[in-house]
């Protein structure tokens, strides 16, 4: 066996594809930005190293990157989305932003 990612797609493969680039298709763009949001959050947090599983794929740089991407990705979302599910997104950009400062203090120290 080799360690290579298989390349091959089964006709199922190929079928759960087309279906899931159909269903994205069907997104309206600012929900596609907010599970974009999302995923970035998660990122910052694992690149943070703020778990003990996470500690090994610690980079704060990345997670800087990941927290700048979301903070540009809620100003351009607030235009078009409720504000009152904006506030919880800057929260979390908040606690994002805590969380770096903390961590890039414990780095330093």
């Amino acid at each position: 066996m080799t360690d290579e990612p298989r390349t091959d797609l089964t006709a199922e493969d190929a079928e759960m594809v087309q279906r899931l680039q159909e269903e994205i298709q069907r997104l309206p763009v600012s929900d596609h930005l907010v599970y974009m949001m999302q995923s970035l959050s998660a990122l910052a947090a694992g690149r943070m190293g703020l778990t003990p599983e996470d500690a090994e794929r610690r980079d704060l740089d990345q997670a800087r990157l990941a927290i700048d991407a979301y903070r540009a990705l809620v100003e351009v979302v607030e235009r078009a989305r409720p504000a009152e599910e904006m506030v919880a997104h800057r929260g979390v950009l908040s606690q994002l932003q805590l969380a770096y400062v903390q961590a890039s203090g414990a780095e330093t120290a």
